[in-house]
């Protein structure tokens, strides 16, 4: 099965650039309600997730909230690292599953590491309990 029938596409997808600031990244994320947003370079490339422990962390660290810092400092500086890897466009359904037991979304690029959207891991269960749901109703997964 392809991944990508799961994509959320990069068009319906809030995402920062590395050139964004710490504080245009915690506004977007806080009117969105994202926990996590994609960074991308200026190409489109995937560069990671920024998370809300990333800007934890950032403010805990400078032991103040404040916001002059925020408007300065870029998300690239913050990234911790810690987010999952992108899928390929290409990868098995094994590989996504693997991925979202971990992650609630999974981001998914192109051969050239461009950033093509995302996958959600409610998506992912929605669609196995609707699989499991009809294979029930016809008997059962074991054909009996």
């Amino acid at each position: 099965m392809n991944i990508m029938r799961f994509v959320i596409p990069k068009s319906l997808v809030e995402y920062v650039t590395v050139d964004s600031t710490v504080r245009q990244a915690l506004e977007k994320m806080r009117f969105h309600r994202y926990a996590a947003i994609p960074v991308i370079d200026g190409e489109g490339r995937y560069v990671g997730m920024l998370r809300n422990d990333d800007i934890f962390t950032y403010f805990l660290d400078s032991g103040s909230f404040d916001t002059k810092s925020a408007e300065r400092d870029r998300v690239t500086d913050i990234m911790s690292g810690a987010a999952s890897a992108p899928l390929y466009h290409n990868s098995s359904m094994d590989e996504l599953i693997e991925q979202v037991k971990e992650h609630n979304f999974v981001p998914v690029v192109d051969d050239r590491g461009c950033f093509v959207g995302l996958i959600l891991r409610r998506d992912i269960l929605n669609f196995l309990f609707n699989h499991y749901s009809n294979n029930e109703k016809r008997g059962g997964i074991d054909g009996r």
